[in-house]
């Protein structure tokens, strides 16, 4: 047993000292490289506690909603639409989520939702433009209906500028009348002029555009197309031709115009 001790300690004594050295260095640096990992985790688990907790201090909360462009539709739905709240986490807001459910509004076109440092969100809206009016039980009454055939709600009393919509199917408010934007396009793609002598425009059975012309007489459009050309054809016979007996015009050939009179 002597002999064993005596040996591991001539052992240990035998080390060379540049080898204990080394074994010392490198266990220092073992354990630097270890507190320089558990520091830099620790620096990232406080830069991510310190940003989670900003987000959510009431800095950083909405404080108000401001809406713009709005003239038709209450600034109250427009907010109410968006699904912004004050004091939601500003950093939170889907600005472009907000903006589509604004666009959900009968009334609007388009919309753009942005958001400020200063805890501010805007909300931009582009209104829509009537230039119909359709009779429907719906309502009880007539409602407006833009160039897209979106109806926009009930009106009283339509200024005399817009025209007629007939022999489509009335929507509720928000919807869109299938066939009413084709013909619409026909009149407003009509001079001032001509526009201003279309009172009532829809679709036949056999979905022909149809207009009804004031004080008489009536224009059968045909499909909406060449809508250019057949625009221009009918806005320079409007301006030329005698109203007495105007019976019907067929302008399904724009470059043949045919005119039928009724009997005096």
């Amino acid at each position: 047993m002597s002999v064993g001790v005596a040996d591991r300690t001539e052992a240990h004594a035998s080390v060379d000292p540049r080898i204990a050295a080394r074994r010392r260095s490198v266990e220092v640096e073992r354990r630097r490289r270890r507190r320089r990992r558990l520091l830099a985790l620790a620096l990232v688990v406080t830069v991510v506690a310190a940003g989670w907790l900003a987000t959510r201090t009431a800095l950083l909360d909405v404080d108000a909603i401001e809406v713009d462009g709005a003239q038709r539709v209450a600034p109250a739905d427009v907010v109410a639409a968006s699904g912004v709240r004050p004091g939601d986490p500003l950093v939170g807001v889907d600005t472009s989520a907000a903006a589509a459910r604004v666009e959900e509004l009968a009334w609007v076109r388009t919309a753009q939702v942005g958001r400020g440092i200063d805890g501010r969100v805007t909300v931009t809206v582009t209104e829509r433009t009537p230039v119909a009016t359709l009779a429907t039980d719906l309502v009880g009454g007539a409602v407006l209906v833009d160039d897209t055939g979106r109806v926009l709600g009930p009106v009283d009393g339509a200024p005399d500028e817009l025209v007629e919509l007939a022999g489509v199917e009335p929507v509720a408010a928000g919807g869109t009348i299938d066939g009413a934007a084709e013909a619409l396009s026909v009149v407003l793609a009509l001079g001032p002029g001509a526009r201003s002598r279309v009172q009532v425009v829809g679709r036949s059975p056999d979905g022909d555009v149809v207009l009804g012309l004031r004080p008489q007489g009536r224009v059968v459009v045909g499909p909406p197309t060449e809508l250019e050309r057949k625009a221009g054809a009918l806005t320079t016979l409007l301006g030329q031709v005698d109203q007495r007996n105007l019976g019907v015009i067929d302008a399904r050939d724009p470059d043949n115009l045919q005119v039928t009179r009724t009997p005096p």
